[in-house]
């Protein structure tokens, strides 16, 4: 993407992340895309950048026990023994993935909650009962996306953090980055 074009998309992302949407906003994103001739991915990248520099000083400030994380259920192993209840997957704290590890970080922080989604549908359900002030979310650059509409709705202080390997099945996230993140608070 040539440079005057490149910042006319960031001009274009700044509005979008700053603005109140609902779910339509995403196939106007992708036409948005598709008429710039941008990357799909690139540009839900540079929207979930922007929103989460612009939401992180808030999220760091909401204390530990008004915050919840949101895991997705591909992040689990293959062999994962957690059933399916009413918020999600129920973590059998088997030891064969790490969200086990994440779990216990959050439980002993003092989070509100930590989920394992079958998919987003499921994330507003859990913001009306558990009533957070801030999510940290971890999913694809779609899914993070919509997370911060449903966020921005509810009123909510969302971050994501994107999944290196996306695909629905056996993906990745930068564990590190993760555990940074569910730590941040202002000093």
């Amino acid at each position: 993407m040539k440079g005057r074009e490149s910042g006319s998309v960031m001009r274009v992302i700044e509005r979008l992340s700053e603005s109140k949407f609902s779910g339509i906003a995403i196939q106007k994103l992708e036409q948005f895309a598709a008429k710039m001739g941008v990357d799909e991915k690139e540009l839900f990248q540079l929207y979930v950048k922007t929103k989460n520099n612009a939401s992180k000083e808030q999220f760091a400030s909401t204390p530990y026990t008004e915050r919840i994380l949101l895991l997705p259920q591909c992040l689990r192993s293959k062999e994962c023994p957690a059933e399916l209840g009413e918020h999600g997957y129920k973590c059998q704290e088997c030891g064969k993935c790490n969200i086990r590890k994440i779990i216990q970080l959050t439980k002993t922080l003092g989070y509100k909650g930590t989920f394992i989604l079958p998919g987003g549908s499921i994330a507003k359900k859990i913001f009306l009962e558990m009533k957070p002030k801030a999510s940290l979310g971890v999913a694809c650059f779609k899914e993070l996306v919509l997370g911060s509409f449903l966020c921005e709705k509810l009123g909510v202080i969302g971050l994501g953090i994107a999944l290196l390997r996306d695909g629905c099945v056996s993906t990745l996230v930068d564990w590190i980055s993760l555990n940074d993140t569910i730590h941040l608070h202002l000093t």
